[in-house]
């Protein structure tokens, strides 16, 4: 399966092409200095040659920064998984239309052997062009600052580095040309989208994780002892715990109060027998002694065919003043249904839940179509203003809903929504829906 995916950029792109330029006129100022050919002049092109290599050196600093602060430096830790398979893929996979070893994502942007290089230019090569470069600049300014008796040795080392980064260009121009296209990973550079073959299942967890990890539904996970050992952003908001480490590795008894501590555990000990929980209005202590009011779905998590634990997802129902007393004693047997839209409206994954839902046998039947389907005719504007106001960064939790169904019949549920980043562009929506059909709500979104 092939997808249109932003993996370069702004900053990587501006860097990535201003570094080329820059190592093509070092190169070029370079071998004329050494005495290979004639262009510039010999006084001019010293002086151009040192321009550029301050350039470099300021574009050097500013990339560092960048990529520790945006956490890009993680991309160039080498590893060796894959390595034999992307050598053989080098020499002999290549030439016969091969699979690529490993699939490339903006957060996996390197094969390994493209790590082990890049990772070797950039504390090797790289760091000695500039070290030796500036003991030739400094060395023949007036009264000798840098103390070398000659520069013999510095010029074999500086012009072999040389040599090495023209190597390296050249290999990195033609490995640019076995793309898709030959020119299409040089047009990824320029427009930061490229085209890669992407793991369907591989894919679908990977947003269902991103869902998860960045959603408005809580999710929690705890072990068969009760202890709680992965909770996201969203569910520490709703408990209103600022430090994760206050949560991890505690049991779950404190998130109850005594008068509802009994009801969690039967619930607890329910789930670690198998059982399945969807729905479950409940209410929670929070960190600062208030209390809140949420849905909850709980699973148990099976490992080698033993189970393990539980986790599953909380909803809040706390802002639903005129619903929550209903809603609490009312809701049973919703499932969390998960969805995600592209920027277009357009429905690119949905889970096994979501499909339950609305009534439909399979993926296929949903997947490539519009929201549109999901809504009858007088409710679609009301899900438009929804889809135009995560469009424009807000999340939204608590949401009630009509939903229309693949046989015609309607339910009702509540959903979070959240936008989907890529860089700093909104690129989508997605969020979780827990059914609510059993009570009767006059409110939609």
């Amino acid at each position: 399966m092939k997808k249109r995916t932003y993996i370069y950029r702004g900053f990587e792109r501006f860097w990535h092409w201003s570094q080329a330029l820059l190592i093509f006129f070092l190169a070029l100022t370079g071998f004329e200095i050494h005495g290979t050919f004639s262009v510039f002049g010999f006084e001019n092109v010293v002086r151009w040659h040192d321009i550029a290599a301050w350039a470099f050196l300021v574009l050097i600093v500013f990339a560092i920064f960048w990529h520790f602060v945006t956490g890009e430096w993680k991309q160039y830790i080498p590893t060796t998984k894959f390595i034999k398979a992307q050598i053989s893929y080098y020499i002999t996979g290549i030439f016969k239309g091969a699979p690529h070893p490993t699939h490339k994502t903006i957060y996996n942007k390197f094969n390994p052997l493209q790590r082990i290089i890049y990772l070797g230019l950039k504390l090797l090569v790289i760091p000695v062009q500039v070290l030796t470069g500036f003991i030739y600049m400094f060395y023949i300014y007036p009264n000798n600052p840098v103390n070398v008796s000659g520069l013999s040795v510095i010029a074999l080392i500086h012009t072999f580095g040389a040599f090495t980064l023209l190597a390296f260009v050249i290999a990195h121009v033609y490995l640019t040309t076995t793309g898709d296209t030959p020119l299409s990973s040089i047009k990824a550079m320029l427009t930061g989208w490229e085209v890669v073959d992407v793991d369907e299942k591989e894919e679908r967890t990977k947003h269902l994780q991103h869902a998860v990890d960045e959603s408005a539904a809580g999710y929690y996970r705890i072990d068969k002892e009760g202890n709680i050992i992965d909770v996201n952003e969203a569910w520490l908001k709703m408990f209103k715990c600022k430090d994760r480490s206050k949560v991890i590795g505690k049991h779950y008894s404190f998130t109850r109060d005594k008068k509802n501590l009994k009801e969690l555990d039967d619930l607890v000990k329910r789930v670690l027998n198998g059982e399945v929980i969807t729905g479950l209005p409940a209410t929670r202590q929070c960190m600062d002694g208030s209390k809140g009011k949420h849905l909850l779905s709980a699973n148990p998590v099976i490992e080698e065919g033993e189970i393990t634990g539980m986790e599953g997802f909380i909803l809040d129902i706390s802002e639903t003043e005129e619903l929550t007393e209903h809603m609490y004693y009312a809701v049973r047997n919703s499932g969390a249904g998960y969805y995600r839209l592209n920027e277009e409206g357009i429905i690119t994954d949905v889970n096994e839940a979501w499909l339950e839902l609305y009534k439909y046998d399979n993926k296929e039947e949903v997947i490539g179509k519009h929201y549109t389907i999901t809504r009858r005719p007088t409710e679609v504007g009301q899900l438009e203003d929804t889809f135009k106001k995560v469009m424009n960064g807000e999340t939204l939790s608590g949401k009630l809903a009509i939903r229309r169904c693949k046989d015609g019949s309607v339910g009702k549920h509540i959903l979070s929504a959240d936008p989907i980043f890529i860089g700093n562009k909104i690129v989508g929506m997605e969020g979780f829906i827990l059914d609510i059909s059993e009570i009767d709500i006059d409110k939609e979104e």
